[in-house]
C-alpha cells in the first residue's frame, strides 16, 4: 500500500491560455493602447505648444529690453535706397530685427562677429557665420519641417514680426521711421516705434507671430534678410491663400503655399500669412509682452485691427480676441 503523502497532487499546476483566451487579451491591449495614443498626442502637442508659447515671450522681453537700452521697438529691417552706390553700413544693409535682438537673447558672441559694411542679402561673406547660424530659441517644434537643407547661407525660423496691412515693398528713400504698408505694424522699414507711439495701446497690437517654414530654396522664415522674419495682417492666420513671395524663392506646399509676384529685391511686394504646426491657430505676442493663441477662425476684422500700431478708418478694437 502506497503513502498518502507519495500521491500525486495536481493543486499547483495550472492550465495554459487557450488560443482564444490568448486572442482577447491581445485585443484588449490593442484598444487601450489605441486609447492612450491619442491622449499621448495630445499631450506632446500640448507641450511642444507651451515650449513655443514660452520663446515667443521670451522674444517679447527681449524686445521690451531692446527698448529700455536705445528707446524704441527695433527696426523690420534696414534698408536706404541707392546704396549700392554709397555702400554698405549699418543704416543700409538689410539686417532685421533678428540681427538686432541677438545681444538681448543671449547671443553677444554671435553679434559681436558682424561686419556692418557687408551687405546681408550678399552671401557668401564674412557675415555668413551670422546669417547661416540656426537660432534654437527661434525653432517650434511643431513645425512639420524638420530640415532645410538647402538653404545653406541662410538659417529659418518660426517667428516673424509685424510688418502690418498690406505688402510691404523696397523702399528707394532714405531711412524714415514710416513703414511703407498700407497700415503699418510695430515692426517696418526703418521704424522706430516706442511704446507711447503706438496709439491703439501695446495690449491691442500684435508684435510677433508664427510661421511655417517651406524646405528647399524658400525664403519665409530666414533669419536674417528682410524677405523672411515678417509677416502681413492681410489674411487670418493659417489661411491658404497662397503667400506672395519672390518667384525663384517660393516652395509651394499644402500647408504653407505660395506664388510668385515678383522677380527680385528691386521689386520687392510680400504678404506673409502667420501659419504653424498647432492644431486650430497660431501664438502671438503682443506689444505689452503678453502671449495669446488666437484661433484660426477668428474675424478678419479683429485680426487686423490687432494688426495696426494706430486705428484706421471705422476700426474697433475687440475684446474678444
Amino acid at each position: 500500500m502506497r503513502h498518502p503523502h507519495h500521491e500525486p497532487s495536481n493543486r499547483f499546476i495550472r492550465p495554459a491560455f487557450t488560443l482564444i483566451e490568448l486572442l482577447v487579451v491581445i485585443a484588449i491591449i490593442a484598444i487601450l493602447i489605441g486609447l492612450l495614443l491619442p491622449a499621448v498626442q495630445k499631450v506632446r502637442e500640448a507641450a511642444a505648444r507651451m515650449k513655443c508659447s514660452n520663446q515667443i515671450k521670451q522674444l517679447a522681453i527681449a524686445e521690451h529690453n531692446y527698448h529700455s537700452t536705445y528707446g524704441y521697438f527695433t527696426t523690420g529691417y534696414m534698408y536706404a535706397g541707392n546704396y549700392f552706390a554709397a555702400g554698405f553700413n549699418v543704416t543700409s544693409n538689410e539686417h532685421t530685427w533678428v540681427t538686432l535682438l541677438l545681444p538681448f537673447v543671449e547671443q553677444d558672441a554671435l553679434y559681436s562677429k558682424i561686419d556692418w559694411n557687408l551687405n546681408f542679402g550678399a552671401q557668401p561673406n564674412a557675415d555668413r557665420v551670422i546669417t547661416a547660424t540656426t537660432l534654437a530659441n527661434m525653432l517650434c517644434p511643431t513645425d512639420p519641417v524638420a530640415s532645410v537643407p538647402a538653404l545653406n547661407d541662410y538659417a529659418k525660423g518660426n517667428y516673424v514680426a509685424n510688418y502690418g496691412i498690406g505688402a510691404w515693398v523696397n523702399v528707394h528713400t532714405t531711412p524714415t521711421p514710416a513703414n511703407t504698408t498700407t497700415a503699418p505694424g510695430p515692426i517696418g522699414t526703418n521704424s522706430r516705434y516706442t511704446a507711447v507711439s503706438i496709439t491703439d495701446g501695446t495690449s491691442n497690437t500684435a508684435m510677433f507671430s508664427e510661421v511655417l517654414r517651406s524646405s528647399g530654396n524658400d525664403f519665409r522664415g530666414v533669419l536674417h534678410y528682410p524677405e523672411g522674419p515678417l509677416y502681413t495682417h492681410n489674411r487670418t492666420p493659417c489661411d491658404l491663400t497662397p503667400d506672395e513671395i519672390r518667384s525663384g524663392l517660393c516652395v509651394t506646399s499644402a500647408r504653407a503655399p505660395c506664388t510668385g509676384v515678383f522677380p527680385d529685391w528691386s521689386t520687392r511686394r510680400m504678404i506673409v500669412t502667420p501659419r504653424s504646426g498647432h492644431t486650430g491657430g497660431v501664438n502671438i505676442a503682443l506689444c505689452d509682452g503678453s502671449v495669446r493663441f488666437i484661433r484660426s477662425g477668428v474675424t478678419l476684422a479683429t485680426w487686423q485691427a490687432i494688426g495696426t500700431v494706430q486705428a484706421v478708418a471705422g476700426e474697433v478694437i475687440p475684446s474678444d480676441f
